[in-house]
């Protein structure tokens, strides 16, 4: 029973893929995809900033030509820098009330967006929110090394996240 269940728990939190960063993504894992889902901080912008390197928004701006994106975030600073976020990637970020790794949010982006989940790719920095609330709803998740300067929070998830890891 106790080894199903770290089974399980290390599942939820291994990515389906792994980058250095988003611009190392091998683009033939977008094809047959509906909607790339991808976090803000950390994987895009420098953490609470509307800062974003060059190279990554280049690739990125390529990519949202080709496919269907958006953007989420559970910072509490996004509803402030999302006009910015919005002009600079000219990609419409998702806000809801819910935050990851709600399965709630996860049904009203499958509702908004009408796609069924093994359709869905979901990118991000983070594994105790990006991959597991990916993994715990069907998508296809791919993790990226963070790149920028974290607040004390997103540093106790990361203590978390290496912690449960090593525990596994």
């Amino acid at each position: 029973m106790e080894l199903r269940l770290e089974t399980k728990l290390m599942q939820s939190l291994t990515p389906n893929y792994e980058f250095d960063d988003v611009t190392k993504i091998d683009e033939k894992i977008f094809f047959n995809k509906e909607l790339i889902i991808f976090d803000i901080d950390n994987t895009l912008f420098y953490p609470e900033t509307t800062e974003i390197k060059d190279n990554i928004k280049e690739w990125f701006l390529k990519i949202n030509k080709k496919y269907r994106c958006i953007c989420f975030s559970n910072s509490f600073t996004i509803e402030k820098r999302s006009k910015e976020i919005i002009q600079k990637l000219d990609c419409e970020l998702f806000l809801s009330r819910h935050k990851k790794p709600s399965k709630k949010l996860f049904n009203e982006i499958l509702e908004k967006y009408n796609v069924v989940a093994d359709k869905i790719i979901i990118i991000g920095d983070l594994r105790i929110t990006d991959i597991f609330f990916g993994n715990r709803c069907g998508a296809i998740t791919i993790l990226v090394k963070p790149f920028g300067k974290e607040s004390r929070k997103i540093r106790f998830f990361r203590f978390l996240e290496n912690l449960i890891i090593k525990l596994i």
